[in-house]
């Protein structure tokens, strides 16, 4: 389940007069999940999950929810480490899924991902990967070439400290959804997804 807009005959994205998509504000979410739970009762599906929730939006949620979702598919790589929501999601038993996994060519490419590629022998693409398993995490990837889905599922074990050397990357950086010229995402503002703006808060380590 995820945000949805108003469709209006046969266009998926009707615009209001602020040029900004209409929403359908007839139901919220807490309702739409609650008919997806009726689904899953029924037998018909084996599990329900949503996509690009926030821990704002997810604890909007759970206050009327029956069934904690069985994932939560987000954008997440080393640009985007997601790290307080993942934290979030590990307490409440939620699988966290990661679409835009490898972060494009601006991730493969960074210095660090190279690097590390060279230190164990693989491509970044599987440096990318080993860290989403490391973390826990499920990697949406996809490739129409069989050598690369072949080299996919070599994992390798990433050291401590280079593991950590790649959430250092994070910089809250979407590279896949991206607000419109409003500053809306589908329809949404930030502040209504609970997506934060900005270079990511750095929590210190203090020693007392």
């Amino acid at each position: 389940m995820r945000f949805g807009v108003l469709r209006s005959g046969d266009n998926p994205a009707p615009l209001g007069p602020d040029g900004t998509l209409r929403l359908d504000e007839t139901c919220n979410f807490n309702e739409t999940w609650a008919e997806m739970e009726n689904v899953l009762a029924s037998g018909k599906v084996k599990a329900i999950g949503v996509s690009n929730f926030s821990t704002k939006t997810l604890e909007q949620l759970l206050k009327t929810a029956k069934i904690v979702p069985a994932v939560l598919q987000v954008e997440l790589h080393p640009f985007l480490a997601q790290h307080d929501l993942l934290r979030y999601c590990r307490e409440k038993g939620i699988v966290v899924a990661a679409y835009a996994a490898t972060g494009y060519a601006p991730v493969r490419d960074d210095p660090t991902i190279s690097a590390l590629a060279k230190k164990y022998q693989v491509t970044p693409t599987q440096i990318i990967l080993s860290w989403h398993v490391g973390r826990d995490t499920a990697a949406i990837v996809k490739s129409a070439n069989i050598d690369r889905q072949k080299e996919n599922l070599k994992i390798v074990a990433l050291d401590r400290e280079d593991a950590r050397s790649i959430d250092a990357l994070d910089r809250n950086q979407r590279l896949c959804i991206k607000p419109d010229r409003s500053g809306m995402v589908f329809g949404w503002s930030y502040d209504r997804l609970g997506w934060r703006e900005g270079p990511p808060v750095r929590k210190l380590d203090v020693k007392l």
